[in-house]
């Protein structure tokens, strides 16, 4: 008997041991908190240059200047992230020069792409398919004097291009725009828009913008440094110059329609010594007044070259809880025009009337001399590409939001971007 029951004690014991090496220890109910930045190549090319989604769908149209390729990209639908690619030569020949693209808003699913190197403006279907090719049903030839849309876009019922090449005609520089209502959509229709209007600017014009509240037209000339503003109803331009002791290298802009970041936004790219971390808005009353950059590793010697609505509101296909509430700009540091600048997104946050900047979140880019180029909301995303290394790069938060990253706000500048610098 006393055996038997010592038998089963220790079976009992055993048993015990058994069950709690087998139950799980507790875990913690607080859920990881990460940033996430992905890098996704491309086809080779040397000018990996503008991207745009085509509205409705699970495609980003990508140009490659220097082989005139289009890639199309398709995107999971779930996470937006890049899942498969198919590329197109768009042009005459692989110099066409391909790199703007815009969404149409007067011809629903139509996207505007210009070719720098034809001299032309092309509508085209981007096909419903990843493998089917973009079908071209409207070509505009730009008329002379004019030379080399390089960005197009489409404001109201006009489309826009700067023309970054001097005139073979007179040497001179011109945004072009034409009335496009009513326009051939048969293949192969070719005019020269209708109602067509060349501005002489300065060398050279890059980004058009609309103020929401005049219905002016901004255009940034980057070498020559200013801002150029156009009355549509009159025909009268005024320049804008850029002071000398703020920046140099007016390039990004873009409209905010609505929030206390209303009206123009523009960057300063810098020069071959780099940039001063600089930008710049434009209200209602057409005054220009400039902001910079704090951190001392990153902000203080970025040249920014492009900049995104970093705001919720500001992100029309945005998913819930995407980002905090604080109105704010995503703004792309980059190395195109020097080493001395580093690749990095910088999140920059303003109090709450938009009159002063109230943080700064950086995040470096993986490749350094990537030389970023364009910077891209989409969704929970932020996409850059990356002219020279023929990629493009995904930002994704999990568990938080941008403008909520701690070690940001907590760590501050010398002790974090330091080392990301």
């Amino acid at each position: 008997m006393l055996c038997h029951a010592l038998k089963s004690l220790v079976a009992a014991l055993a048993l015990g041991c058994i069950a709690s090496a087998t139950t799980p220890a507790p875990v913690s109910s607080n859920r990881l908190i990460s940033r996430q930045l992905t890098e996704y190549l491309m086809p080779f090319a040397t000018a990996t240059h503008e991207f745009a989604r085509v509205p409705h769908t699970n495609f980003l149209l990508l140009t490659q200047m220097s082989n005139s390729e289009l890639v199309k990209i398709e995107l999971d639908p779930a996470t937006d992230e890049p899942i498969a690619y198919h590329s197109f030569p768009m042009g005459k020949n692989n110099k066409s020069m391909l790199h703007g693209v815009w969404p149409s808003t007067k011809y629903p699913g139509l996207m505007w792409l210009s070719l720098q190197g034809d001299n032309k403006l092309l509508l085209v279907d981007p096909g419903q398919n990843l493998s089917s090719a973009p079908s071209i049903k409207h070509t505009i030839d730009i008329p002379k004097p004019g030379n080399g849309p390089h960005c197009v876009f489409e404001i109201g019922d006009r489309v826009w291009a700067g023309l970054k090449e001097a005139s073979e005609q007179t040497g001179g520089y011109y945004v072009f725009a034409a009335d496009i209502n009513n326009l051939n959509l048969t293949p192969g229709s070719n005019t020269t828009g209708t109602n067509h209007t060349l501005y002489p600017s300065l060398n050279s014009p890059v980004f058009i913008a609309e103020d929401p509240t005049t219905g002016l037209i901004y255009v940034t000339q980057d070498t020559d440094s200013s801002i150029m503003r156009i009355n549509t109803a009159t025909g009268e331009t005024t320049q804008l110059p850029i002071p000398p002791s703020i920046g140099t290298n007016a390039v990004g802009m873009i409209s905010i329609a609505s929030g206390p970041l209303r009206g123009i936004w523009f960057t300063l790219a810098g020069n071959g010594t780099g940039g001063t971390g600089a930008f710049g808005h434009i209200g209602g009353n057409g005054t220009m007044r400039f902001f910079s950059l704090q951190d001392e590793s990153l902000g203080l010697n970025a040249g920014l070259l492009h900049l995104a609505d970093a705001s919720p509101a500001g992100n029309a296909s945005s998913r819930a809880s995407v980002a905090d509430e604080s109105p704010a700009l995503w703004l792309l540091s980059t190395s195109l025009l020097s080493t001395d600048s580093p690749d990095a997104l910088i999140r920059v946050t303003f109090d709450d009337a938009g009159s002063a900047i109230a943080g700064e979140e950086y995040i470096s880019m993986q490749t350094q001399n990537a030389m970023v180029h364009r910077v891209l909301t989409l969704g929970d995303s932020v996409f850059v590409s990356e002219l020279n290394t023929f990629t493009l790069a995904q930002l994704k938060y999990r568990n938080t939001v941008p403008g909520r990253w701690l070690p940001a706000e907590i760590a501050g500048g010398e002790n974090v971007y330091a080392v990301a610098g």
